[in-house]
């Protein structure tokens, strides 16, 4: 068999190197903060466009998102299984048997989407029971219904830029974001105001924009895979396999646990969205604006998170597991400084922040408030996120899953449920109630996550000598 060699599959020249390895999961880490900033924006775009066109249009985006995109995101994360599978084949030299895999993760994805398809046009019953008011549940409808018609888009758009990047090349992603966030912006424009003789959907349009900016997504990067050099060395295009059940159910041993607890992590502020509804436009409103700046900050963990997965499975797929141990460290560390620095910047410009959003004296207010708490668990938030990416280049992912389950859904939503909305411990808090349990809860999950990659990365380093000595 013929080894073909990535070059960036190659060792660190020196192992302990610390200024080395930092750059470079930097020089992996920058193209995806990039990139992820840009779908962040979308969501920014989203939220600022529906609020200054009117409150419900608001309040039924953010609905509408609240339970179309943490579907979307566990799609994203079945398909982030592609990552590590490719990277330790690239670690290891072997790029022709990445094709076949990335075949099947593309049927995988038609097949969600057909799925995800199905469930967004039936969410009259679950919108109904929310006991919202009426322009609200049409609005955050029509948002289901336009988001639905980019799902397949989305679909090929996840397998294709988790492919690209286990090859360890993260910057077409980048180039790709930065472009389609134009794109959004004007299409917002158009659909939400009724402009060039298209009719005017008012916040659903959020959703329909955000549709066809996934059809720019996906079609950008398939170009890219159709035509750059190293990707042609993997021969996905090549051929065209047939559903395989192994091949997919490969993809699904890795790809569910990891989409289950990506889903986990962004239903909990679907729900609590959800509990929060009925406190009225304003108080959802003030929330949305703190929800959706804490996701442009998650950006910088996770995007540490993603680079490691790739330094990891490298190193993993070469054989080297102390250079995988090195990497994931140094990414926590480096997270876990610019946490620190973010928390200040968003506590000491919190008014400033809001303004970008709204000019609503009183959603400001209580945007404002919530997003001092919201700060104080982005430290939590940044070691939580890379210890998974880090577990993830292991292929570590089913106890991820269990202590991400047992810190959100066993911890954070209910003492959240009862600090907010009712008056057991402490009178009712409303919103800021929900916040401080995710404190609790992030906590928490970083806490046993760092455990678990400590326990991981010892066990293949073990294994190796063990394999020595015989």
């Amino acid at each position: 068999m013929t080894i073909l060699t990535h070059p960036i599959a190659k060792p660190l020249s020196c192992r302990h190197h610390y200024l080395e390895e930092l750059a470079a999961i930097i020089k992996l880490a920058l193209p995806i903060l990039v990139t992820q900033l840009g779908v962040s924006a979308v969501g920014f775009i989203d939220t600022m466009m529906a609020g200054h066109y009117s409150n419900n249009a608001l309040a039924g985006a953010a609905v509408g998102s609240s339970i179309g995109f943490p579907c979307i995101i566990g799609l994203s994360g079945v398909m982030m299984a592609v990552t590590p599978i490719t990277a330790q084949l690239t670690g290891a030299g072997h790029l022709k048997e990445i094709g076949p895999k990335v075949r099947q993760a593309l049927w995988l994805g038609i097949l969600i989407a057909a799925l995800l398809f199905a469930v967004f046009w039936h969410m009259d019953t679950v919108l109904e029971m929310m006991k919202l008011d009426s322009e609200v549940i049409a609005i955050a409808k029509g948002y289901l219904v336009g988001l639905s018609l980019g799902l397949p888009a989305a679909a090929g758009y996840f397998v294709l830029k988790s492919y690209v990047e286990g090859l360890g090349d993260t910057k077409p992603q980048m180039i790709i974001s930065v472009i389609t966030v134009g794109f959004n912006y004007v299409a917002n424009d158009i659909l939400i105001h009724g402009k060039w003789g298209f009719p005017e959907l008012g916040g659903a349009g959020c959703g329909y924009a955000s549709g066809l900016t996934f059809w720019l997504f996906f079609f950008c990067i398939l170009v890219y895979s159709l035509v750059n050099k190293q990707c042609r060395k993997a021969q996905v295009f090549s051929t065209l396999s047939l559903p395989s059940a192994k091949g997919i159910m490969e993809i699904l041993k890795l790809g569910l646990p990891i989409g289950g607890t990506i889903f986990m992590e962004c239903s909990i502020f679907a729900c609590i969205t959800l509990f929060i509804g009925v406190l009225g436009a304003i108080i959802v409103g003030g929330h949305q604006i703190t929800l959706n700046y804490s996701g442009l900050v998650f950006a910088f963990p996770l995007s540490i998170g993603m680079s490691i997965t790739i330094r990891a499975g490298h190193a993993i797929g070469r054989k080297d597991p102390e250079a995988a141990r090195f990497s994931c460290l140094m990414g926590c560390a480096l997270a876990l400084g610019i946490s620190l620095l973010t928390l200040t910047f968003t506590r000491l410009f919190s008014h400033e922040i809001v303004a970008i959003y709204t000019t609503d004296p009183v959603v400001s207010v209580i945007a404002v408030s919530l997003l001092q708490i919201a700060a104080l668990y982005q430290v939590s938030d940044a070691i939580m996120t890379t210890c998974q990416g880090a577990l993830r280049g292991y292929k570590d992912a089913n106890v991820t899953l269990l202590l991400t389950f047992i810190a959100y859904w066993v911890i954070t939503l209910p003492l959240g449920y009862v600090l907010a909305m009712t008056d057991l411990v402490v009178p009712a808090l409303g919103a800021k109630g929900f916040w401080l349990s995710l404190i609790a809860g992030l906590t928490i999950s970083g806490v046993l996550l760092l455990s678990r990659l400590c326990r991981v990365s010892s066990k293949h380093i073990k294994k190796k000598y063990r394999k020595g000595l015989a």
